[in-house]
């Protein structure tokens, strides 16, 4: 694991909103002198934002790429939002013609991020039950309560860069569309006959800071091809619509594609404070207990305040996963607002609060809140938005994340079940105080370019030369090539992928 230098964590301290989370770890004197000559400046001395690379004509050259198969994952805050960038009514649900406008726009596959929502419960579900099993068994080694949750970006750099403390409360879990992509790029690519350099993923998402979290270094497939190569946030999702042109009120409503099209209203509910929760409780309690959790929706993690708080009895249940005889209390809490996630953790730190489980968002409302949200002047706009979530969770057929039939065919095709090594493997990550190196895509395409360029020059001198020196295994004998093939190569003996069957 590569871990940033101890001069770069302490100028990432400055960065810190929230100073009294600020640590004095690493905290050198010119990191001090940074701070202090930024806090001298008009204006509030805030340190000037580094430029972030525009994706969006990244995105349109791959549109325009024949050997490319470009695929978009749509998450559920822009289903209830989106339609605001073309004067629907706030709060209206346009998941049909959201999808019809991308592939207009020329995606060749559409697919709903609520499978890596459901994919999320199941793993973080999973990950909490294993935590609460070894407080109740008395493990020293047993990962650490309250678990926090690890699929808001803003969140995830706060606690990184600010409470690295808290870094063993973290869910190890990616975001859903993090875990999307790991899978298209790892296994859908195969199915449809293409490497994984040539399947182009790109997330629809509400926030500003999703296209910084598919940057993280180690969010790669074999290879170092990127598991979501872009990002379009729903105003500039907005803005290409208008700029070619489609007239999205008027467009046919189109389902998802295949694959990738079915989620819960468990899932549907991630876009709204709350929602992570409940969605994890409906999940977590059934298994736990071999009951449905009675109470829909789960009214006490609901509604908009800050900071919300609940506690869910689990009845007793010896052949259960937690083996419990007696009768337990799980202490929920739920923030949105980083001022809020503050005081959660503050609590926390002091042991005024004993909590087994916190969901946090950092935008207002949740991701129905997201920077890269519509504007909008209706001071009732997050009420609308997640009012329509609500309604697509009422709405729908399945309500729990363990009853979708996509994540449960995943489980039994490519997964075993969760928590397993291929789990961890694709839907599971780290943090690092101070935050990871990032993805350089643009060094990364040039990178690409250069050796296609190396393999043409072996392909052209393979007549003349008994092998390429840049790339021997281009000259080797057949045989050879056929032995790494049966299982002596480098997966060793023995080893082999798992076959997938769609």
């Amino acid at each position: 694991m590569r871990l940033l230098s101890p001069k770069l964590i302490s100028l990432y301290a400055g960065r810190c909103p929230l100073p009294s989370l600020r640590r004095p770890r690493g905290f050198t004197p010119r990191a001090a002198a940074v701070e202090e000559a930024a806090a001298q400046k008009p204006g509030g001395g805030k340190k000037k934002k580094e430029q972030e690379l525009d994706h969006i004509p990244l995105l349109l050259e791959d549109l325009a790429n024949p050997d490319k198969v470009v695929i978009a994952q749509t998450a559920p805050a822009v289903r209830v939002s989106i339609g605001e960038e073309v004067g629907m009514e706030p709060g209206s649900i346009a998941t049909g013609q959201l999808v019809a406008a991308l592939k207009e726009l020329g995606f060749d596959y559409v697919y709903d991020t609520l499978v890596g929502a459901d994919l999320t419960i199941m793993e973080e579900g999973f990950e909490l039950m294993g935590r609460l099993k070894g407080k109740l068994e008395g493990k020293a080694d047993s990962a650490p309560l309250p678990m926090f949750t690890s699929c808001c970006p803003g969140w995830i750099n706060f606690v990184e860069t600010c409470a690295p403390e808290f870094i063993p409360h973290v869910s190890s879990c990616k975001s859903p569309h993090m875990m999307i992509g790991a899978l298209l790029k790892n296994y859908y690519s195969r199915q449809l006959g293409k490497e994984p350099k040539d399947v182009v993923v790109t997330s629809i998402m509400p926030c500003v800071r999703k296209q910084g979290e598919a940057d993280r270094i180690f969010y790669h497939t074999e290879g170092g091809v990127r598991d979501v190569d872009h990002v379009v946030n729903t105003r500039q999702l907005g803005e290409l619509v208008r700029t070619k042109g489609i007239d999205f009120k008027a467009l046919p409503e189109k389902p998802y594609d295949e694959f990738m099209d079915i989620g819960t209203g468990a899932a549907a509910i991630f876009g709204t404070t709350g929602g992570v929760m409940e969605a994890a409780l409906r999940t977590v309690y059934e298994v736990v207990t071999g009951e449905p959790l009675g109470a829909l929706p789960l009214q006490e993690v609901r509604g908009l305040e800050g900071v919300k708080e609940a506690t869910v009895p689990i009845k007793p249940n010896p052949q259960g996963p937690l083996h419990n005889a007696q009768p337990l209390e799980v202490h929920v809490a739920v923030a949105h607002g980083l001022q809020n996630a503050k005081k959660v953790l503050d609590e926390v730190q002091a042991g005024r609060k004993q909590y087994e489980f916190v969901e946090v968002m950092a935008c207002p409302g949740g991701c129905i809140g997201g920077g890269g949200q519509p504007r909008s002047k209706d001071r009732d706009i997050l009420k609308k938005r997640q009012a329509a979530l609500y309604d697509v969770d009422e709405r729908a057929t399945l309500r729990r994340s363990h009853e979708n039939p996509i994540v449960q065919h995943l489980y039994e095709a490519i997964l075993g079940e969760p928590l397993s090594h291929e789990s961890h493997r694709l839907l599971h990550t780290h943090y690092v105080e101070g935050g990871p190196p990032k993805f350089d895509y643009m060094k990364a395409k040039e990178e690409a370019a250069r050796k296609e360029r190396e393999v043409e020059t072996c392909v052209d001198q393979e007549s003349a030369a008994p092998h390429c020196l840049l790339h021997p295994e281009l000259g080797r004998e057949e045989g050879q090539v056929q032995g790494q093939a049966a299982g002596t190569g480098a997966a060793g003996e023995g080893e082999r992928e798992p076959q997938v069957n769609w």
